[in-house]
């Protein structure tokens, strides 16, 4: 997935889904939910990009649903 596709999928996501999505996230990869939630948003406003590392990591979280 692309910065664009991963930042849009958390855009979509309700807002509890949001929370869910964000602690999940950091139990997985480390760092604080809040944290996740403002690189999120600077991702979808395109002010930085995410390091293929992060976005391989993040990919296979989103597609293999196991966060739900």
């Amino acid at each position: 997935m692309t910065t664009k596709e991963i930042a849009f999928y958390y855009k979509n996501l309700p807002n509890g889904e949001k929370g869910r999505f964000t602690a999940h996230i950091s139990l997985e990869l480390g760092g604080s939910p809040h944290s996740w939630q403002q690189k999120f948003l600077k991702w979808f406003n395109e002010e930085k990009i995410i390091p293929p590392a992060i976005a391989t990591a993040l990919s296979l979280i989103i597609e293999g649903g196991k966060w739900k």
